[in-house]
């Protein structure tokens, strides 16, 4: 459920529904997906959500793959804990687990306007012995799990930690039960090397309170807690509340927290975090480590993923990194891409430029038995069917080529994984094409030529290194307007890209089975038998551009849509451009050509009409945020960077 689907289709389906049933639907669904390691990997490779390298911290002798966690209220029952492992987060925090949890739980209320979250008393609570049953059963997760208990007397914080300390690297308690659960962890570790860490979880308001405060920093000065988690402030009536009304607080306490307990301790904040913003806040401010919980519900399943993004391109402007030195283009994956993508727009021109003077070359005159003359009195229309064809296929050559050479030079050579695949999976849908018409006993000298070429250099992009990442531009903060209508914006381009492979599917298979639909008879004005009368080495020449357009239309569809998917990023206008432009060229050569011959029929041009409407929709709706210029963002930018 990424937030191009979340924000635009299921956000404001779920927010319709009961909070218990929207939010039973949402984890059911994924945890559903990701019981099998397929599933999983679907998760992650939909959102290519995992966390770059460099974004790894160390604290408290275990490793973090990124400073960003999932708090407990978000899945208290561990419905979709295998599925959430899977979305960029550095831990998880699970819980909250008591020894016995109430028979029935109180109402969740979600109030979208203030974006705030309330769980009714008694709050939700999942019992020790499930919470080690579903962390077995989702084992290994490849993070660490901190959980969140809340034992009423010392024999509930005995059993509670007998239970589950093998399967947690720490806990986390609330100040009031903090002596008890200190007790207990020390019995349970007694003699024990790898032994759980503690948290103590405290909120703005009891901070302020002396006691408290004192008993904390005490626990940090003896060594029974390892840090600190800023939580929300208790609420009357109210068993728990997460949202953003308590941000302001927190962050403030953040603050207070660091400069009276020192560098040292770790501290988390955990409230409110609803954007990357927010996140960069609390690190600025002095938390080592942030959780999202209610942000997930309001902002969607990417913000930690854009989180990691802001906090990856501050460490890159930050750190004074050597620089980096390209080495022999020939060594490097985007050369050959690049090689492989001009190829494409060379043979794109040379293919409009015979489609629309001689249309067929002689090798198809030689195959087809036929000469260009003899095409023509089959029937007067032939040639120029034979030329909608072939120039439809060129416009879509010249597309394919440029989405790869500003895959390549704009996206492989700065390392972006993301825009290898896309060059890789795309390259693989084409050139599998290329058998689709051997079945018709027609072999493509040039074409085949021409494909085994640039395999060679795909073969190359494989083989050859990606180059380290380097700065991308200032990535996103908020949740503002024109990142809601990118939203709208990449699900469009995700529908186009989906739409131009399944009609690539459609057009291959008519290509290898009938060949024609109605609509080309009647514009011929004739009808197949008489066709397949006059030669039978007609229909496979015709066969033979109908399948080779149905696959790289595949190939186009492919290069369009896995982009979309993985790389709408703030400044990307690089990829809109080339969105825009493969599009509008491969449209115009379509319905043009189809206005130049005379193949006027509407039900024929009409998903030509559509994709090329779909196209400008997508590319309006996401200009704002992909392409166009923000100074107030790359102010923020600045000024948070000169803070740094």
């Amino acid at each position: 459920m990424p937030d191009w689907t979340y924000q635009t289709i299921f956000r404001p389906a779920l927010l319709r529904l009961r909070p218990e049933t929207a939010r039973a639907i949402a984890l059911g669904s994924m945890g559903l997906l990701s019981r099998a390691p397929l599933g999983r990997r679907v998760i992650q490779w939909m959102g290519h959500m995992q966390p770059d390298p460099r974004l790894a911290v160390e604290r408290n002798g275990f490793k973090l793959r990124s400073r960003v966690g999932l708090g407990c209220r978000f899945d208290a029952r561990l419905s979709a804990l295998s599925a959430l492992a899977e979305f960029g987060f550095g831990f998880l925090e699970i819980g909250p687990i008591v020894v016995r949890p109430p028979a029935k739980f109180g109402e969740i209320q979600c109030d979208a306007a203030s974006e705030v979250v309330r769980f009714e008393s008694p709050g939700e609570a999942i019992a020790a012995r499930a919470a080690k049953e579903r962390l077995v059963r989702a084992a290994p997760l490849g993070l660490p799990i901190f959980a969140r208990i809340e034992p009423s007397s010392l024999e509930e914080a005995r059993q509670t930690i007998d239970e589950l300390s093998a399967c947690v690297a720490g806990f986390i308690v609330s100040i009031e039960r903090l002596d008890d659960v200190c007790r207990a962890l020390a019995a349970a570790n007694d003699g024990v090397c790898n032994r759980p860490i503690l948290f103590v979880a405290i909120d703005a308001q009891t901070w302020q309170v002396e006691t408290d405060r004192n008993r904390c920093i005490r626990a940090l000065a003896d060594g029974q807690i390892a840090g600190i988690v800023i939580g929300e402030a208790a609420t009357s009536g109210i068993a728990q509340q997460i949202g953003r009304q308590g941000f302001a607080a927190a962050l403030e306490c953040v603050q207070h927290i660091r400069t009276e307990i020192g560098p040292q301790p770790i501290v988390i904040g955990s409230v409110g975090v609803h954007a990357p913003a927010d996140a960069l806040d609390y690190i600025e401010a002095g938390a080592d480590l942030v959780q999202v919980d209610s942000g997930l519900v309001f902002a969607g399943p990417g913000l930690p993923k854009r989180i990691n993004e802001a906090l990856l391109y501050r460490v890159q402007m930050t750190q004074c990194d050597a620089p980096y030195q390209p080495t022999r283009p020939g060594r490097e994956a985007w050369f050959w891409a690049l090689l492989m993508g001009c190829s494409m727009l060379a043979g794109g021109c040379l293919a409009m430029l015979i489609a629309t003077t001689r249309v067929v070359m002689p090798y198809d005159e030689s195959m087809a038995g036929l000469s260009r003359q003899q095409l023509s009195e089959v029937n007067d229309r032939l040639l120029s069917f034979m030329t909608h064809d072939r120039v439809t296929l060129a416009g879509t050559m010249l597309a394919v080529g440029i989405l790869y050479a500003a895959l390549a030079w704009r996206g492989i050579r700065r390392g972006l994984h993301w825009a290898y695949l896309s060059v890789v999976l795309s390259a693989f849908a084409g050139f599998l094409s290329f058998f689709s018409f051997l079945g018709f006993g027609y072999f493509d000298p040039f074409h085949a030529f021409v494909t085994a070429i640039l395999f060679q250099f795909l073969a190359l992009t494989i083989h050859s290194d990606l180059p380290a990442r380097q700065p991308a531009e200032a990535p996103g903060l908020w949740n503002d307007g024109r990142w809601r209508a990118s939203q709208w914006g990449q699900l469009l381009f995700v529908m186009h890209g989906a739409v131009l492979i399944v009609a690539g599917v459609v057009i291959s298979w008519i290509g290898m089975s009938s060949v024609f639909v109605p609509e080309d008879l009647e514009f011929m004005q004739t009808c197949a038998a008489s066709l397949v009368d006059a030669h039978p080495q007609l229909i496979p020449l015709v066969a033979h551009d109908r399948a080779t357009f149905g696959g790289m239309l595949i190939s186009c569809g492919a290069a369009t849509l896995l982009p979309a998917m993985w790389g709408f990023q703030r400044g990307q206008a690089w990829l809109w451009g080339a969105l825009m432009l493969a599009g509008n060229l491969a449209y115009c050569a379509a319905i043009g050509v189809h206005w130049f011959v005379g193949y006027h029929s509407l039900k024929h041009l009409l998903p030509a009409y559509g994709g090329l409407a779909l196209l400008w929709a997508g590319g309006v709706a996401s200009y704002w945020h992909l392409a166009a210029r923000d100074p107030s963002l790359e102010a923020e930018w600045k000024r948070r960077l000169e803070r740094a």
